[in-house]
């Protein structure tokens, strides 16, 4: 099971006029690493680092670390939300799902055709014959010969393909 780890990271060499540092963050997955801003700006004399807290010295100290903790939490809650969907993904999709962006997954045309095909393959039976899911299995085949004929490629177009809206477009 791979894990994530969420570090709060101040830039000793970027103090402002009032002789505070931008208070960072870093989410790794996978050993890549995407550091995000969280808008925060402390006295680096007032962070500790292995705590990932502000000291109770500074001013603010309560409101800071509160927000630290919730900007923790919600990269954790995205973080499950991804794992829930049993897909693989990024540490770029976990900073996605953290902003509030929708996530898009690429697929390539055959790959896109091979997952409904798939799921056609359940109804077969239930709700459609045999004969229709073969049908659709032979315009797999010719839109992937059609697909190498005409653009002299092995299937490079690609299907950008929402997850959340199920709704595709064609580049």
């Amino acid at each position: 099971m791979n894990k994530i780890n969420i570090r709060f990271i101040i830039a000793l060499n970027r103090l402002n006029k009032r002789g505070e540092t931008s208070l960072g963050c870093r989410i790794t997955y996978l050993k890549i690493r995407r550091q995000l801003s969280t808008g925060l700006f402390i006295n680096p004399k007032h962070w500790n680092s292995k705590k990932q807290k502000v000291l109770a010295e500074a001013e603010n100290y309560e409101y800071t670390n509160t927000q630290l903790s919730l900007i923790k939490t919600k990269i954790n809650q995205a973080f499950l939300m991804l794992q829930i969907q049993a897909t693989d993904f990024t540490v770029e999709d976990i900073y996605a799902l953290y902003k509030g962006e929708k996530l898009t997954t690429e697929y390539n045309v055959i790959e896109y055709f091979e997952r409904y095909l798939n799921k056609l393959k359940r109804l077969i039976g239930v709700e459609i014959k045999q004969i229709t899911w073969n049908k659709s299995y032979y315009v797999k085949n010719n839109i992937k010969s059609f697909i190498k004929w005409k653009f002299n490629c092995s299937i490079e177009i690609l299907i950008v393909f929402s997850i959340l809206t199920e709704s595709f477009v064609v580049f």
